[in-house]
């Protein structure tokens, strides 16, 4: 089955109104004191980009990642005729050509945000073309549902739901000083005090730290239990990881990964042994195909993933069913009201601190409702020179 048009559309879903980027979060841009405040003030293009796929049949395949404009510029200006005319059975040769196609521009960032979203639809598609659910398709499960922990800025909301474990987004970096630190410090306790002594919290840096404030950090919370720390300073510096993990607390685990965008990203850090708990995002890293290849280099590293933002990507959810054993998902919490919940099909449904998996035939979920958006699609299209 020949693919006859990939068309992507970047709109805007709410992601700047969402609680996480109106409230005070340390981030790489926290330096600076116009951008400190929140991270809607320098965000890079955050639209959802919406990717689809369509076969000389008719069958249709979709998917959602970030990056905006550009992202959908590199969909449909690049990738979208190095693969139109192109069987659709063999994902892993299309994901190839994809990849190596961008070397002479990145390898990461945008470039792999748009290579996912055409990995995931391709998926989507031949799911739909075998009249199959996406777990089914990657081995099937035996459970009906998978365990959760929050990340949230309102711990008093969500201490008592049954989550697995709940993660705070860190308010402050080192340019705040003392002062700063000790607030980071005050906001944890927050957490262990709503959360219990059993339930484990966790705290997200998103790349604002450095290696000392990193460590005099969790000197003056060593009497939080904190779980983990994630992302604590930018990934290049791999040195400053080193002496992080080398001089922490053992009890206190190390979790990367929201930013390796393949899986030499992440071979990276399995080979330094610098991460205690491996979180890439399926449709940041290379889409399906690439996270099946980092879910067996972490398997045999014996490192446990989490896939970032899981319950808002149900791949990630099939991925997280079919292929992990004793998996653990994440749900971000993006406020009462969020678009940004059902952007692939209904939201997901939780209870009792765990989430349904969607196994649902592929071909029976309702199409995402941005597809009165993208243009007409007749057999045939766009299949110039094939």
């Amino acid at each position: 089955m020949k693919i006859v048009s990939i068309e992507a559309r970047a709109i805007d879903r709410g992601f700047q109104k969402q609680v996480l980027q109106t409230s005070r979060v340390a981030s790489p841009m926290s330096r600076f004191p116009r951008f400190g405040e929140k991270r809607s003030s320098w965000m890079w293009p955050t639209k959802k980009v919406f990717v689809r796929v369509v076969t000389e049949d008719g069958t249709t395949g979709w998917s959602c990642t970030n990056g905006g404009e550009i992202v959908a510029m590199i969909v449909n200006d690049h990738l979208s005729r190095l693969l139109m005319g192109e069987q659709i059975g063999d994902i892993a040769s299309l994901w190839d050509q994809m990849f190596f196609s961008l070397l002479p521009c990145d390898r990461s960032g945008f470039s792999m945000m748009a290579v996912s979203g055409v990995d995931i639809a391709l998926w989507d598609l031949a799911a739909k073309t075998q009249g199959q659910s996406l777990v089914s398709m990657l081995g099937g499960s035996a459970q009906n549902t998978l365990p959760v922990y929050v990340t949230t800025p309102q711990p008093e909301v969500h201490g008592a739901a049954g989550w697995r474990g709940l993660k705070a987004a860190a308010p402050f970096g080192p340019e705040t000083g003392q002062t700063g630190l000790q607030a980071n410090v005050d906001y944890m306790r927050k957490f262990r005090d709503i959360a219990g002594q059993d339930v484990p919290i966790m705290i997200d840096a998103f790349m604002a730290w450095d290696a000392d404030y990193t460590l005099r950090f969790l000197d003056a919370a060593h009497d939080l239990n904190l779980h983990w720390i994630e992302d604590p300073i930018p990934p290049y510096d791999i040195e400053g990881m080193k002496r992080i993990k080398s001089e922490m607390d053992p009890s206190v685990s190390l979790a990367l990964g929201n930013f390796a965008f393949s899986r030499w990203d992440c071979a990276d850090l399995l080979r330094e042994r610098l991460v205690d708990v491996l979180q890439p995002d399926v449709a940041w890293a290379g889409g399906i195909s690439e996270t099946l290849r980092i879910l067996d280099m972490a398997d045999a590293a014996d490192v446990p993933v989490i896939l970032h933002n899981t319950c808002e990507q149900p791949w990630a959810l099939a991925l997280a069913a079919a292929r992990q054993a004793d998996a653990l998902v994440e749900f971000v919490d993006r406020g009462a009201e969020s678009q940004l919940y059902g952007l692939m099909g209904p939201p997901a449904v939780f209870a009792q601190g765990c989430v349904t998996i969607p196994n649902d035939i592929a071909g029976n979920r309702p199409q995402p409702d941005v597809e009165n958006q993208f243009a007409p699609v007749t057999a045939g299209a766009h299949m110039e020179g094939r």
